[in-house]
């Protein structure tokens, strides 16, 4: 139960810092919050993107963007339409695919593949329909779905006993497709309880068989931060509580501990470092000349719009969507404790001078009123 509890404070203690500054912020100064005001004109191809915010949720790659959208959602049957959108970077639709499934899943890990087309993850994500029933309790297979250019069906792979956090990382080499998160360890999975869990590693090839899956385990909590490739190895950044199995001479006494593991094609362990990684909110948020851009990046060191969420390079410049707080919304339910936040979506296009061009903003607030309903 210690260890347990421990691993629900570090979750709460990761969300507290997301927001501690803004919510510090507010406290400090109502009116802090204001509006990014706009510079320069718009260009006209990048107008509907602005005006229609056509860029939000995005992810964004060399030379392509992909969209997750809901199309319909049935709460009597417990259903979601999803389409799944490939766009060029003026968000011109290239592709698109449609599926259905429980509400339990949901679409994550877009990826742009090398063959032109796309692939996604309809990931499980267990909860509770009632006191006595889980979205679990039939069994549950998380699925990988691969198009081709034009959004025709290439393979659809299920993975038994999956969730989606096991796949959220995926990477294209040598026509094989690897993913990478993390998995509840099935012996000790409790129904509706946050249990101990290990590192989830799977590979299949350009058909959609799997030809081998790995874990990186010790008996306690272990998580994936995040993986990148560096030359033909993957990086993965792990924080982890056990300290026997793979993480044997952590001695981290049921607290988390920071690891850097090595991994070859094999998916067998290389190298492994008791040592601080890419943090876990050290987000991917596009390419450029064919290398992933991280929040972190030395780009974005004096970026003043917002917290960074896209980037997308066009070439001879290249433009950055952020997510800007406005202002705090006046009617919060008084049993919710957290604050909740007006934002707008920022479009901010540089020169490879680091010279601003451009720069619009769109409102992005969700509807509050029907939240608070």
């Amino acid at each position: 139960m210690k260890k347990r509890l421990m691993y629900m404070l570090v979750c709460f203690i990761c969300v507290a810092v997301l927001f501690g500054c803004a919510e510090e912020k507010h406290i400090s100064d109502p009116n802090a919050f204001q509006s990014i005001a706009q510079v320069g004109r718009i260009p006209d191809e990048f107008k509907h993107i602005v005006a229609n915010n056509a860029f939000n949720g995005v992810t964004a790659f060399e030379n392509r963007l992909l969209k997750s959208e809901i199309v319909e959602t049935k709460g009597e049957d417990r259903t979601v339409s999803y389409q799944i959108k490939m766009m060029d970077l003026y968000g011109n639709s290239i592709a698109t695919y449609a599926c259905n499934s429980n509400d339990a899943y949901h679409v994550n890990t877009l990826t742009a593949t090398h063959d032109g087309g796309f692939l996604f993850v309809l990931g499980f994500s267990d909860y509770a329909y009632d006191q006595n029933a889980w979205a679990s309790d039939n069994g549950f297979a998380s699925r990988i779905i691969k198009c081709d250019k034009d959004g025709a069906l290439q393979f659809d792979t299920s993975l038994d006993n999956v969730e989606g956090r096991a796949l959220q990382h995926c990477f294209e080499k040598d026509e094989n497709y690897y993913f990478f998160g993390t998995i509840e360890t099935a012996e000790t999975k409790t129904r509706g309880v946050g249990s101990p869990s290990d590192i989830y590693m799977v590979v299949l090839d350009k058909t959609g068989a799997v030809v081998n899956s790995q874990c990186i385990a010790g008996s306690d909590f272990d998580s994936l931060d995040t993986v990148e490739m560096s030359g033909d190895r993957f990086i993965l950044s792990i924080s982890a509580q056990s300290d026997d199995g793979d993480f044997v001479g952590s001695q981290s006494n049921g607290y988390p501990e920071d690891w850097v593991f090595t991994v070859n094609d094999a998916l067998e362990i290389t190298g492994k470092e008791i040592t601080s990684g890419r943090d876990y909110f050290d987000k991917r948020l596009g390419e450029k000349d064919g290398k992933a851009i991280y929040k972190s990046d030395a780009l974005l060191n004096d970026f003043d719009a917002g917290i960074p969420e896209i980037f997308v390079d066009y070439g001879d410049f290249y433009l950055i969507v952020s997510s800007n707080i406005t202002g705090v919304y006046e009617k919060t339910p008084p049993m919710i404790s957290s604050i909740w936040y007006y934002t707008e979506s920022v479009y901010s296009a540089y020169d490879h001078s680091g010279k601003l061009i451009f720069r619009a903003s769109v409102d992005s607030s969700p509807d509050y009123n029907a939240r608070a309903q």
